[in-house]
């Protein structure tokens, strides 16, 4: 059998009110050259009857876990030693894409043999699917310019100037990554229930250069999250403080240097605490 091009992973935990929209907007894509992987981890809702209908499928692999694993980043773990393709899509379970995400996106990733990740901005949508928004406002205190329109960086410059203040790749479902690069940055550490995403983009990216597309082809869905277990802002800071540590480390930054961004993350998660108290976000 000949080796997909891509390999989707498809990674879920009791998100069963959104697995068919989900899985449908992976099956229905333009670009047919992948392969799927739908990892289920321990769900106690109604997601394994709806998977069941798939796993017989060409070019689909299921595996269920009998327990929660406790972190979907070791299901990213799982599902990325698994990979039997070129490029590796974490295609979140309760997010959905535009028809034409992969082929829109892949050709970066052909054409530039120095990039490693490519990504593109994203539609917000509610529980009910109804847009609701883009990704747009989420970076811009840094630039409110810079994402409006295509670019390619190197992945230190892009580190250094965005991504050591916050996530600036906010949602996993946009991003394709080469799997040679992610050979060098695994596995995830478990640890973190929040942040992990953002320590995985920063290794990456200490590796490799990244492309960014502001056409809007993943659809991320808010407010289903599972992973939240203390209020906004305290885990942002308990895990962020550790990532922009690292990332600070990597670059050589002096130690007054690393100690001026964290106390302005401090800031930043002491603010995003006050306003989910007074319910301004």
């Amino acid at each position: 059998m000949k080796t997909p091009k891509v390999s989707v992973i498809l990674p879920n935990y009791n998100h069963a009110p959104y697995l068919c929209e989900r899985l449908e907007s992976i099956l229905t894509q333009t670009y047919k050259d992948f392969e799927l992987l739908i990892l289920d981890d321990g769900s106690t809702d109604d997601s394994y009857q709806i998977i069941a209908r798939y796993e017989r499928r060409a070019r689909v692999r299921v595996l269920v876990n009998s327990t929660n694993s406790g972190s979907a980043f070791s299901q990213w773990n799982l599902g990325i030693s698994l990979a039997c393709g070129e490029y590796v899509w974490i295609a979140e379970s309760d997010d959905s894409a535009d028809p034409h995400f992969l082929e829109t996106v892949i050709p970066l990733l052909d054409e530039n043999p120095s990039i490693g990740l490519a990504y593109c901005q994203s539609r917000l949508i509610n529980k009910e699917g109804v847009e609701v928004g883009n990704s747009l406002d989420w970076t811009t205190d840094l630039d409110p310019f810079r994402w409006k329109a295509d670019f390619m960086n190197n992945g230190r410059d892009e580190i250094r100037k965005y991504l050591v203040f916050k996530n600036t790749i906010p949602n996993a479902s946009a991003v394709i990554t080469r799997r040679s690069v992610l050979k060098d940055v695994m596995p995830m550490d478990t640890s973190f229930k929040l942040c992990g995403d953002w320590m995985h983009w920063g290794k990456v990216l200490l590796q490799t250069d990244l492309a960014y597309i502001a056409e809007p082809l993943n659809h991320w869905r808010l407010e289903s999250s599972n992973s939240r277990i203390l209020p906004p802002g305290i885990m942002e800071w308990n895990e962020g403080q550790r990532v922009i540590h690292y990332l600070t480390t990597s670059l050589g930054y002096s130690e007054s240097e690393k100690t001026e961004m964290l106390l302005a993350f401090a800031v930043r998660c002491i603010n995003w605490n006050s306003a989910a108290l007074t319910g301004a976000c």
